[in-house]
């Protein structure tokens, strides 16, 4: 049964006219009205999971952007995850400038407990030439150009780290004892020298040879 928009007496589902206002039934909750109720709900309960589905695209897409813009759209901030991952960061070296002398340089001689890289500059050509000495874990005074033939482009020598001298280009530690030892990569450049008279000799032209790396 239905009720009448009007008058509110129940009538036929089928009427189209109320039998006792005689109303049109157009407006009364009848089949078409509950039809169009049933067709609303079932629109109704779409909305809401359409609504999520959409809101998860839109996530997942933007999601999806930061990463591409980051891994294609920005080399630089690779760049800055590489540079996170050096060794520690360095104050700046303090160099010891050294000249020549009849063809050598010589340098004081490192106590025998001394085992601190102490670095030092000589010009030559226009260039200034970076070396660094050291007394190694097993007693042996090194010296070596502070470059190597790999990160030397970048001019960031190396800095001392406990036993190891560290490229403060790409992060890598070599032990004093390898020092002169193992070559080549980022292995610092030998520089030969040799111990007299309680100071370490090295010769000028040993020194000259290495003004490609600066």
């Amino acid at each position: 049964m239905s009720i009448c928009g009007k008058c509110g007496k129940e009538t036929n589902d089928a009427a189209k006219y109320c039998k006792a206002c005689g109303s049109g039934l157009t407006t009364a909750e009848g089949p078409l009205d509950r039809k169009k109720a049933r067709v609303l709900g079932t629109e109704q309960r779409w909305i809401k999971p359409a609504v999520i589905a959409a809101a998860v695209m839109v996530a997942a897409l933007a999601a999806w952007l930061a990463i591409g813009n980051f891994r294609v759209g920005s080399p630089a901030g690779e760049q800055n995850a590489f540079a996170s991952q050096r060794g520690p960061s360095v104050g700046k070296i303090n160099y010891t400038a050294v000249v020549g002398e009849g063809g050598i340089v010589k340098i004081p001689a490192l106590d025998a407990g001394d085992r601190t890289a102490h670095f030092y500059t000589y010009s030559a050509g226009g260039k200034n030439i970076k070396f660094f000495v050291l007394r190694a874990a097993d007693g042996n005074v090194r010296a070596a150009f502070d470059g190597c033939t790999v990160c030397y482009h970048a001019k960031l020598g190396y800095h001392q780290d406990g036993d190891s001298l560290v490229c403060n280009n790409c992060g890598r530690g070599f032990r004093s004892n390898d020092i002169g030892v193992i070559t080549g990569g980022c292995n610092p450049i030998p520089l030969k020298s040799a111990v007299e008279s309680r100071a370490v000799v090295l010769k000028t032209r040993d020194l000259e040879a290495g003004a490609k790396y600066f």
